[in-house]
């Protein structure tokens, strides 16, 4: 199996790895919704969410650009 690859399967597992964050995350924010009744959406939750998509990104940004440089 050639780096690459090793890269690419390194960098699916990261991105199912932040999928079920996600995924987890949602179940929480909805499970604190219905025992609250209220919107649980606080700025310091959006920006810890962002922050994870963010560095999906740039983990991901960081593999492309090695893996197609000029």
């Amino acid at each position: 199996m050639s780096d690459q690859e090793r890269q690419i399967q390194a960098l699916h597992s990261q991105i199912e790895d932040l999928k079920e964050e996600m995924y987890q995350m949602k179940l929480d924010i909805s499970t604190l919704e219905k025992e609250k009744g209220k919107p649980v959406l606080t700025p310091a939750l959006v920006g810890q969410i962002g922050g994870f998509v963010l560095g999906g990104l740039a983990i991901i940004g960081i593999f492309w650009m090695e893996n197609f440089s000029f």
